[in-house]
């Protein structure tokens, strides 16, 4: 085993004023034993060092120690869950904010303050050689009922009424959504209702029923490729912009989400493009021979 950490998870509040009226920012932090800390945990460290994390010190996000005029030396004031004001001294600031949050607290600072701390988690970093299922077993015995997760979510930290947003705001996107696929349906329904004449004279003029189902699955294949490639052309610019400028990261889509998007795409095409011509297709279509005098 190459290092151990313990994160403990916690919050303080910041004041701060907005349009000149004072407010206090509730915000998610992060109690850590420093000892080799960069090893289970990459922060990003732009300036100081974290090995220099002890109570009464306290690194920044380098977001948010701009907006504070922060750096290493100088100090900043943080009011504890425990209503205790407490002044502490920057040793580094760090790039990613967004996941670690905006400070980073020796974890013996933080458990001063806090009667009930959240769940901590322990992150080991085995050796490149280590066993892996040993060394999961002895993690286990050596810990009686703890969860020993050999491939761990990402250490997040949420602010108060984050988790709540997240879920309102899945809420939005996903009526925002149905409308869509609703709209796009009945969009592709009419134009396949709308056909049903001219499929009715292809097969007067000979044309297959299995011919036409391959052109109609070939016409739905190619209105799925297009919608995919536009939408995905259109959405990733605004992303991309806003990846790159508050993470300096390109945008990031899970795999089951992306195969979401594509399985509603690909059913939404094909449920507005063929159900409405079956009718048309069934049935035989007797052909009509013209001789050259008109008989």
């Amino acid at each position: 085993m190459r290092a151990a950490t313990e994160v403990v998870p916690g919050t303080v509040l910041l004041a701060r004023s907005e349009l000149g009226s004072p407010e206090l920012e509730r915000l998610p932090v992060f109690g850590v034993t420093p000892e080799r800390l960069t090893r289970t945990l990459d922060p990003g460290v732009r300036n100081g060092d974290l090995a220099r994390l002890r109570p009464g010190t306290v690194a920044i996000g380098a977001d948010r120690a701009d907006s504070l005029g922060a750096r290493p030396g100088s100090t900043v004031t943080l009011r504890f869950g425990d209503g205790q004001e407490a002044r502490l001294r920057v040793v580094a600031t760090y790039e990613r904010s967004i996941a670690l949050g905006d400070f980073l607290l020796a974890r013996d600072e933080l458990l001063r303050h806090t009667s009930l701390p959240g769940a901590g988690r322990i992150l080991v970093a085995a050796a490149p050689d280590a066993d892996r299922k040993a060394l999961t077993k002895a993690l286990a015995r050596a810990v009686p009922g703890a969860r020993v997760e050999r491939d761990p979510v990402p250490v997040r930290g949420e602010a108060a009424g984050e988790a709540l947003a997240g879920v309102v705001s899945v809420a939005v996107v996903a009526a925002i959504g149905a409308f869509t696929v609703i709209a796009v349906l009945s969009t592709l329904a009419l134009i396949a209702t709308g056909r049903r004449p001219e499929l009715r004279l292809l097969r007067l003029a000979g044309a297959g029923r299995r011919q036409l189902r391959r052109m109609l699955r070939l016409e739905a294949a190619a209105t799925v490729v297009t919608g995919l490639v536009v939408g995905a052309a259109v959405a990733s610019v605004p992303l991309l912009a806003f990846s790159v400028a508050t993470a300096g990261t390109l945008p990031y889509l899970p795999p089951l989400q992306a195969a979401a998007i594509v399985t509603v795409v690909v059913t939404t095409a094909a449920a507005g493009s063929l159900p409405p011509v079956w009718g048309t297709l069934r049935g035989r279509y007797p052909r009509k021979v013209f001789s050259p005098s008109g008989d």
